[in-house]
């Protein structure tokens, strides 16, 4: 696993040098309430970046004091103890808000200029959003210098913004394979192994025919995916990612034609479930054994298989999809621009989030796995070495190892504008019409997507 990591960090190193100097870039807990602060000593420095990120006070000298709002308060919790911990001037204080009320409340701060934190988390629904507000740090910058060769390729691309900045770094990676029930897997396919699914369903075309053969083998109490909300807007939408959104001006027939075609005919051909992306059907579903794949990406162990199937320890596999990896969700951690503790701010998010020991704390607590390479470039990792929280659940295999050197290695990710996130609300409402309608054909599909998407961005020009 060394010389894989190695091999695509030496090449795309070079690749990532060339593509700089061009300029180009690449369910957790609710509730508002306040959590604990205390205090701690010198940061040291943990990554590649210089530590002086401003002329305010760091994390060396006297006390500062750091906000941070996040809706996992678990992570959140223990994360920020064991920093003050470690740095005993440095107090953290802390805000649970549900992400579903994040970008709002933020947005609320900023205008109102006061009460932003100096960390800044942002969910794949709205990042796009809240970067093009303005009020982050561009980490590729002075005083941060972080590169784009150090980082998986779709964690830069993650974090960009239109222009080639970097306004955050990921919390946690969520390049996606399929996890997969075993015991369905042995029946319809006559073998759980995840080398072997993942040649059975390496082309579109073969998990198609994987898909028939799945719903007749069972006479129609299993399918391959559970359904189209998943299929198009989870899974397809970050696939063959490309450049399509230029300001105002949205190719969507240049970047979802064939995204649209694949997705119609697999519901047109039945195999197919009827569960709507994150709904109580879909939770169910895990459990009920009537599905046979679900995109995973890390953060889906916990939240997407162990939460939703209790019971189905040692059950499950990870075995990669179709071509390429693709995300799924995903978080990134930014600086505020206003902040008066800048420098102090990215001391945190690169101890915790990015090169640190605050990385192998997350990893042993959490499972958290950070977008930046070095920490995986030796086969003697902790990420390889020890067994991971879920690894049992998933029949014993090395999650870490698999996630990153069959699914990370080739993942691309979808640079987040102002506009992307309008157009996934529109994708998921064609895949619901496309649910109700399973003889809708692409280019029924392309102009009801059209439609919606002109719909939610007036001033969009759409091709």
């Amino acid at each position: 696993m060394k010389k894989k990591i190695i091999a695509v960090i030496l090449a795309s190193a070079m690749l990532m040098a060339s593509l700089s100097a061009c300029g180009n870039s690449g369910g957790g807990n609710g509730g508002d309430s306040s959590a604990s602060s205390g205090s701690s000593a010198a940061a040291e420095d943990t990554g590649s970046a210089d530590t002086d990120a401003s002329g305010d006070a760091g994390t060396e000298g006297g006390e500062v004091t750091l906000t941070i709002w996040d809706w996992d308060e678990a992570h959140l919790n223990h994360m920020t103890q064991w920093y003050m911990e470690k740095h005993p001037n440095v107090k953290i204080e802390t805000l649970v808000v549900a992400a579903n009320d994040y970008f709002q409340k933020f947005q609320s701060a900023v205008a109102s200029g006061s009460g932003v934190p100096d960390i800044v988390l942002s969910e794949m629904a709205y990042r796009g959003k809240l970067f093009d507000l303005g009020v982050l740090e561009d980490l590729s910058k002075d005083p941060y210098n972080v590169k784009a060769e150090d980082m998986f390729d779709f964690a830069n691309r993650l974090g960009a913004g239109p222009n080639g900045e970097l306004y955050g770094v990921e919390q946690q990676i969520c390049p996606s394979g399929f996890a997969y029930r075993r015991d369905l897997a042995k029946e319809y396919l006559g073998t759980d192994d995840p080398d072997e699914i993942a040649e059975m369903i390496s082309t579109w075309d073969k998990l198609f025919e994987v898909g028939k053969q799945v719903v007749e083998k069972s006479g129609g109490k299993v399918t391959v995916f559970p359904g189209m909300t998943v299929v198009l807007k989870d899974l397809l939408n970050n696939k063959n990612v490309k450049d399509y959104i230029d300001g105002d001006n949205i190719d969507l027939t240049g970047r979802y034609m064939d995204v649209l075609e694949t997705a119609t005919k697999f519901n047109q051909a039945g195999i197919l479930g009827k569960q709507e992306d994150s709904t109580p059907a879909m939770a169910n579903s895990y459990a009920a054994g009537e599905v046979l794949f679900y995109p995973c990406a890390p953060w889906s162990l916990k939240w997407g298989i162990a939460t939703n199937d209790p019971d189905g320890s040692g059950n499950w596999g990870l075995t990669k999809a179709p071509e390429d990896g693709f995300t799924y969700g995903g978080t990134s951690v930014s600086v505020y621009s206003g902040s008066e503790n800048k420098d102090a701010a990215w001391e945190y998010i690169k101890e915790v989030y990015c090169t640190g020991e605050g990385v192998e704390e997350a990893y042993r607590q959490f499972g958290f796995m950070t977008g930046f390479k070095a920490p995986y470039e030796s086969s003697d990792s902790y990420f390889f070495t020890e067994k991971g929280q879920y690894d049992d659940f998933f029949g014993g295999q090395n999650l870490a190892d698999y996630f990153i050197n069959e699914i990370a290695i080739t993942t691309q990710g979808q640079v987040q504008t102002k506009h992307q996130s309008n157009v996934n609300t529109a994708l998921m409402n064609v895949a619901t019409q496309m649910t109700g309608n399973p003889s809708m054909t692409a280019e029924e599909a392309m102009e009801a997507f059209k439609t919606e998407v002109q719909t939610l961005i007036p001033n969009a020009t759409i091709k």
